[in-house]
């Protein structure tokens, strides 16, 4: 599932956090928008220039890392004045959108207001989709299911298996 095709499945996002990750550790890079998420933070989130940088952990040196892209405009018709929620995908950038999807949490969008309209609308505030993304070209594998005579433990050994079929 690409980024794209999950954030069509929700109208309601009003903020967006999308994280790529190598091996599910080393973080490469980092975009945030929305009204509430892509506003810049005293102490932003700091990504390596280029793939190479990634394990270096001199995250204050300028020649390797920048900050993470923080985007503060409306991805959501709602945000806008408007009454209703809609996506508005021609305001995420395209390179984005096309990642593949390694996990995801959607919670309650942020109540903290910079200038933002969300403060004069109503108790509900959108939501806050928070994804994990694999680098650009990269895709999840499916393991091969283990046969259920393969013999995992010591020689002899009686499994699971063999207790349940008697």
């Amino acid at each position: 599932m690409t980024v794209q095709d999950l954030i069509e499945r929700n109208g309601m996002i009003t903020d967006l956090e999308i994280t790529v990750r190598k091996d599910g550790g080393l973080l490469w890079d980092q975009l945030n928008i929305g009204c509430s998420e892509g506003v810049k933070p005293l102490y932003p989130t700091r990504v390596p220039k280029d793939p190479k940088y990634a394990g270096n952990l001199n995250r204050s040196d300028d020649e390797m890392y920048k900050d993470a892209a923080y985007i503060p405009k409306s991805i959501n018709s709602w945000d806008d004045g408007k009454d209703y929620y809609e996506i508005k995908l021609s305001r995420i950038p395209a390179k984005w959108l096309d990642l593949e999807v390694h996990s995801w949490e959607c919670t309650q969008a942020s109540r903290i207001t910079h200038a933002n309209p969300r403060r004069e609308r109503t108790h509900f505030y959108g939501e806050r989709l928070r994804i994990t993304a694999l680098p650009s070209g990269e895709s999840l594998e499916v393991k091969e299911k283990l046969s259920e005579k393969s013999e995992v433990g010591l020689p002899g050994q009686m499994s699971i298996n063999d207790f349940l079929d008697k």
